[in-house]
């Protein structure tokens, strides 16, 4: 197959999360011998590096991010675009334009938008000539369990905003999913819910993968630091209202008991408001991204997503259970792993039982390589890349006739 895929960054190796699971599928499809060629979105510091995955793909093209809208422009968009506000930052007619050339030019069988905001240059697209398109939803709005609408520290005004830009989301993007030929999930879950809110959407499930090598390298040392470690693109709400809850509800109350630990949110793009916390509250690190997590997650007591919002797998949690690293998340995080609370993780939704569980596994050494050592089984076992790819090969394969499938 010749599969294009797009794609809101560059991936790399060390891509975090998301850009993770774009960059292992790219890999191995290319691997497997098929053609993989991408288009991405660039903003003014990314490049493509000396990463040796693009040298193999059939063509990278890369587009810049646009800028931010003037005051009058988003009020204008706001009355009259279809297009809701969280998708206004990967909305530009370069994209559209640039997609529509390469499947021209190169012939591609299948595009696949990688994130349901990618998706919208599959839609209404007047320079996309006929392709099977596929849309990979991996934190899909339409069936997120929880929303900051539901997040009980909202005011009202704010409540009702939200609503709106929610209610607006979902309908453009059942819009966007009735109208290509296949939307992949990380979990059965957002499949079920997805289909539920409209059934005439072909829904495949593909859950990620880890590279379960990688991580291995970061075995935990016998006497880890007392430390706590959470991670995140913190583009991503989600990312960043977790991390607030944590310091302002949990971690306040476990630094007052427990001077000597520290908490380590790392990853790119912390907002002005992360850094002003690692100001205000002590112990808290906000590094940025690391050039290797490995290091940090070696010396760390514990992996800790507080995450409220949002849907699809969260990945990080699985990089920390194949690092050997004990969990402490929300159900909201845990949501698409099997995870047993007290077997391979434990889960916590309040901040009280959450500093308790998190005090808990810092005084039991026992308990915590019994639950990393469970952990690291599951994972090992149910989330293969191998077994990702098989499926995804799969699902785009059946979407093409019998005399393309071959690579």
């Amino acid at each position: 197959m010749k599969i294009l895929f797009i794609a809101s960054h560059l991936p790399h190796a060390r891509s975090r999360a998301g850009l993770q699971i774009v960059y292992q599928r790219m890999k191995r499809l290319v691997e497997r011998g098929h053609r993989v060629g991408l288009c991405a979105l660039q903003g003014k510091s990314e490049g493509i590096g000396q990463d040796p995955l693009y040298e193999e793909l059939v063509e990278v093209r890369r587009i810049p991010a646009p800028s931010r809208r003037s005051l009058p422009g988003r009020v204008r968009d706001y009355v009259w675009s279809r297009i809701p506000p969280p998708y206004w930052p990967y909305h530009t007619p370069a994209l559209y334009k640039a997609v529509g050339d390469m499947v021209q030019a190169s012939k591609y069988d299948v595009v696949l938008a990688e994130f349901t905001p990618m998706g919208q240059c599959l839609f209404e697209n007047p320079w996309l000539p006929a392709v099977r398109k596929v849309i990979s939803a991996h934190d899909c709005a339409s069936v997120a369990r929880r929303s900051p609408l539901f997040l009980p520290e909202r005011s009202f005004q704010r409540a009702v905003r939200e609503h709106l830009i929610r209610r607006d989301i979902r309908r453009f993007e059942l819009d966007l999913h009735r109208t290509v030929d296949r939307v992949l999930t990380l979990n059965r879950s957002d499949a079920f819910l997805l289909q539920a809110y409209e059934p005439s959407v072909r829904v495949s499930v593909v859950p990620p993968g880890i590279d379960y090598a990688y991580y291995q390298a970061a075995q935990t040392v016998s006497q880890p630091e007392p430390s706590l470690l959470f991670t995140g693109q913190y583009r991503d709400e989600s990312n960043q209202d977790g991390f607030a809850w944590f310091v302002q509800h949990v971690w306040s109350v476990l630094s007052g008991r427990r001077p000597e630990l520290t908490f380590h949110a790392v990853g790119p793009n912390p907002s002005l408001a992360m850094k002003l916390f690692s100001q205000q509250y002590r112990g808290v690190h906000v590094p940025g991204e690391l050039a290797d997590i490995r290091p940090l997650m070696q010396r760390a007591s514990l992996f800790v997503c507080p995450i409220r919002m949002g849907s699809g797998v969260r990945v990080k949690i699985l990089e920390a259970m194949a690092a050997g690293l004990p969990v402490v998340c929300t159900s909201t995080a845990a949501e698409g792993i099997p995870i047993q609370t007290g077997v391979n993780a434990v889960i916590a939704d309040d901040p009280a039982r959450m500093a308790e569980a998190i005090e808990l596994l810092l005084d039991d050494a026992a308990l915590r390589a019994r639950i990393a050592d469970n952990a690291r089984r599951m994972v090992q076992e149910r989330f293969d890349w191998d077994r990702s790819i098989d499926l995804l090969e799969a699902t785009l394969a059946d979407l093409l006739p019998g005399a393309m499938r071959d690579p």
